[in-house]
């Protein structure tokens, strides 16, 4: 899986908040050209996110270092994270 758990299930409920939009959009209002253009819109871009999810089929690694947590809760690889990138500095 490309994505985390969390990424995945956000994608999941964005797909569902459109498609809430979508239904709205097509029976509670009045058919114009502009209504007409963004039904098709969201109906592409729901499409594009279900494609983006289908593909991404590679098995969930539970074991990645990612999800290796501290007793304090924080991953094990937090702190080391965040010095390679500089925005901490141990101080002496």
């Amino acid at each position: 899986m490309l994505h985390k758990i969390s990424d995945f299930c956000k994608k999941i409920d964005g797909i569902k908040s459109q498609a809430d939009k979508l239904y709205n959009m097509k029976y509670n209002n009045p058919k114009t050209p502009e209504r007409d253009a963004e039904i098709n819109h969201l109906i592409n871009d729901i499409q594009a996110t279900c494609k983006l999810i289908g593909n991404d089929n590679k098995p969930y690694d539970v074991t990645k270092e990612d999800n290796v947590y501290e007793e304090n809760g924080l991953p094990k690889n937090f702190t080391d994270k965040f010095l390679d990138e500089g925005i901490w500095v141990i101080k002496n």
